[in-house]
């Protein structure tokens, strides 16, 4: 049935069918119209056989040709197909195997559209992490080189730490380091005032160090002779003077600071550490009885009642008086204890010029005033 539609109505699809097969009419005519002309020539196939053909030699022309038009070129054709094919048809094939093919396109545009939207849709997240990435890039070398300097700066500050500490190592070494000083401390093995007697020494004063370990002796016979009292200045409420006044015993001698064998030569030594006048705890006094003024030499006859008054150093007097008397080993240093009470400790060598035992009389605080 032959198709009645107009042409505008036809697809692109038929059209080129359509063009296709008039195109193929066309040469089908154009064929036979050679034929009948004689200028169609079919190829024959030499036989492997045959000897090479020898070329030709020019036609020769009639005189008569001479005025006839040069003969036409000879059309060659690809007999490979059903259909004959020339020269323009095959250059027109040829032309476009060189050349890329154009891009289909959609037959409407809602298709192009969609692939549009869906493709923006994607640039966008595409966009997004490309911009984190850079992001993240530059964070991980900034925090990179923050980490670098810091470590830098504690390199820097190690280096400084240890150069101060060889420096002063190296000082340390070129300076030689003086030997300490050995001391002890005598009130912890033996009671203050301790000396030979003067029948031994013959009137000369001398400390007994047959009282003392025979391992401290050397160390105590270095300092016995250093002065406390210049180490040790009077303060308002130290020790100054003390007076006792009864029938057989009168005292008034100056009171220095330390019990060291220097400031028993001067007079009456206050044990360091123990109390000051007035004070709720043992006050120490200790002084020679056959040497030096031979001061204490008859505390041995104080009796419970007997006043002892001493005066500190802001003039002030305290009054203490004599609740007991004892004779002890001069190892015994418990009487050297500070205590809770208010009282005073006086303490010298016994008996008088043999002086291997302490007399200790005991006196508690009654008063203090002017």
């Amino acid at each position: 049935m032959r198709d009645k539609r107009a042409v505008d109505e036809l697809s692109i699809e038929e059209l080129e069918r359509i063009l296709a097969v008039r195109k193929r009419e066309a040469r089908q005519e154009r064929l036979q119209r050679l034929q009948a002309q004689g200028r169609r020539v079919a190829p024959l196939a030499a036989p492997l056989d045959a000897p090479p053909e020898l070329p030709a030699p020019p036609p020769q022309q009639h005189e008569a040709a001479e005025d006839l038009s040069p003969p036409e070129p000879p059309v060659t054709y690809d007999l490979t197909d059903d259909v004959p094919r020339f020269e323009d048809e095959l250059e027109e094939e040829r032309a476009p195997a060189r050349r890329p093919p154009p891009a289909p396109e959609p037959a409407t545009g809602a298709p192009a559209r969609h692939v549009s939207r869906r493709r923006a849709a994607w640039d966008k997240p595409l966009l997004l992490i490309e911009v984190a990435a850079v992001i993240g890039v530059l964070t991980v070398l900034v925090v990179g080189a923050y980490q670098l300097i810091i470590e830098q700066d504690r390199i820097e500050a190690l280096e400084q730490k240890s150069a101060e500490v060889q420096r002063e190592a190296d000082a340390m070494r070129a300076t030689p380091t003086p030997l300490p000083e050995l001391s002890v401390r005598l009130a912890d093995y033996v009671l203050p005032g301790g000396h030979y007697s003067p029948e031994v020494t013959g009137g000369e004063g001398a400390f007994n160090l047959d009282e003392l370990p025979s391992s401290i002796r050397p160390v105590a016979m270095a300092q016995l002779v250093a002065p406390q009292a210049e180490r040790f200045a009077p303060q308002a409420s130290s020790p100054v003077r003390i007076a006792i006044e009864t029938a057989q015993v009168q005292v008034d001698a100056s009171i220095y600071g330390g019990d060291d064998w220097y400031n028993l030569v001067k007079g009456v030594g206050h044990y360091l550490g123990s109390a000051n006048p007035g004070e709720d705890a043992n006050m120490v006094l200790t002084a020679h009885n056959d040497i030096y003024g031979e001061i204490f030499r008859d505390i041995q006859y104080l009796e419970p009642g007997d006043e002892i008054r001493v005066q500190a150093n802001n003039g002030r007097w305290h009054t203490y008086v004599v609740f007991d008397k004892q004779v002890v080993a001069p190892t015994d240093v418990w009487v050297l204890e500070p205590g809770s009470t208010p009282v005073v400790t006086l303490i010298t060598c016994h008996p008088y010029r043999v002086d291997t035992q302490r007399m200790i009389v005991f006196g508690k605080l009654v008063s203090s005033g002017r």
